[in-house]
């Protein structure tokens, strides 16, 4: 832990930094320790910020009562930050999830979703990214890293639609995980499913 906080600190300290923002759990109590020695060293604070990207749940190693704020997007996180992490309601800012510019754009131009000029900007999208604007579609993610066992959700929800004869189109995201996006785009859908209409147990599975 010693050796790899001077390396964090090394880092750090080559970026020169007027403020240190967190974005995942697990770089928050070393990190902290890092600049709070950098700031020692410049005679200068410089401000540890944290971003909850978890919207229902957190790991407890998010919360760090010495941060000087942390950013949350729920009443949920909230109740956890000051649970696990004993941090003080003046730490704490409730902000929201922070999105991809592009993203907000999108939105600005859709507007309100459940007007007609919403929707019809939803239909427009759907058919320039090549996807059936007529049939109900069912969203399947696992954030930028596309992690989890989203290969078995998608076999499951494939069967479970498959038997009931309800026809949808399962979008996956798949982030930056070329091999997921790989399979999914040569899976033989025909020969996931059992007799019974359950998704095959694959051999890593039994």
């Amino acid at each position: 832990m010693f050796m790899c906080e001077r390396k964090i600190r090394r880092r750090i300290e080559s970026y020169k930094p007027d403020v240190v923002i967190s974005v995942h759990p697990t770089m928050n109590n070393v990190p902290i320790k890092s600049t709070r020695e950098i700031s020692k060293k410049l005679g200068r604070h410089i401000p540890f910020f944290t971003v909850v990207t978890d919207f229902g749940s957190g790991h407890c190693t998010w919360f760090h009562k010495g941060v000087d704020k942390v950013f949350i997007a729920s009443d949920r996180i909230q109740k956890l930050a000051k649970k696990r992490g004993k941090v003080a309601d003046d730490q704490l800012v409730m902000s929201g999830l922070p999105i991809r510019y592009d993203f907000a754009i999108q939105a600005e131009k859709m507007g309100d979703r459940t007007t007609e000029e919403g929707k019809a900007y939803q239909r427009s999208i759907k058919e320039e990214l090549g996807i059936n604007p007529d049939k109900p579609m069912v969203l399947v993610m696992g954030g930028g890293e596309g992690v989890g066992s989203l290969s078995d959700i998608v076999n499951a929800l494939y069967a479970r639609f498959m038997k009931q004869g309800i026809d949808v189109t399962i979008c996956v995201v798949c982030g930056r995980n070329e091999k997921l996006k790989n399979d999914l785009e040569t899976r033989d859908w025909g020969t996931i499913l059992e007799t019974d209409g359950a998704p095959k147990k694959r051999k890593r599975d039994v």
